[in-house]
């Protein structure tokens, strides 16, 4: 596939009028930008991470009564409509019934559901889908703050950060998710 991509997007380039005679610096570009490309859309074709899960004990449950809160999980994506990149942080929180993950268990999951291109809503909503789906938490929370390279190279051509949300369970309302939500926005570091 890589060699038919390299070739596609040379002629894609040639039909610009980007040609090594005009910049020997494009001499590889196709070739780098198949490779970058089946690197940024490796989720598609890759199976879904296991998660780390650890049941949640009579021992640890005071522990863990309250919601689980990482902040600022760093990713990137590409716009499925210009594949251009999207980036930026991840936070997730979420109130446990019966099991925990790994936290690098959540990286991961982050990791695959953003290596294909993608609009960040959905982003948000297929890692709170996964969550829900192995975790079976009885609340979760997921908001993505992210630069959008699409809006600030083309069209609009201004800076500024797209933030989205997804709930399931308990955390879909009520005083609890308030909370997190103020928890996520004191936290947040500038993209």
């Amino acid at each position: 596939m890589n060699s038919e991509a390299t070739r596609h997007f040379r002629a894609f380039l040639d039909a610009l009028g980007l040609t090594p005679e005009i910049d020997a610096e494009l001499e590889r570009t196709p070739q780098r930008f198949a490779t970058m490309m089946a690197e940024m859309s490796a989720g598609i074709s890759a199976a879904p991470p296991v998660l780390s899960v650890f049941g949640v004990t009579s021992a640890n449950h005071e522990a863990h009564s309250g919601p689980i809160v990482l902040l600022g999980l760093p990713f990137s994506s590409l716009c499925v409509h210009h594949l251009v990149p999207f980036f930026g942080t991840i936070d997730v929180a979420y109130v446990a019934d019966e099991q925990m993950v790994g936290f690098g268990s959540i990286g991961r999951v982050i990791d695959h559901f953003a290596a294909r291109p993608q609009v960040q809503e959905r982003l948000v909503a297929e890692i709170a889908d996964y969550l829900a789906s192995h975790l079976k938490p009885r609340g979760l929370l997921v908001r993505c703050r992210a630069r959008q390279l699409c809006m600030e190279l083309r069209g609009a051509k201004k800076r500024g950060t797209l933030v989205s949300f997804a709930a399931r369970g308990s955390l879909c309302e009520g005083e609890l998710r308030q909370e997190l939500i103020a928890q996520f926005s004191s936290a947040q570091q500038p993209l």
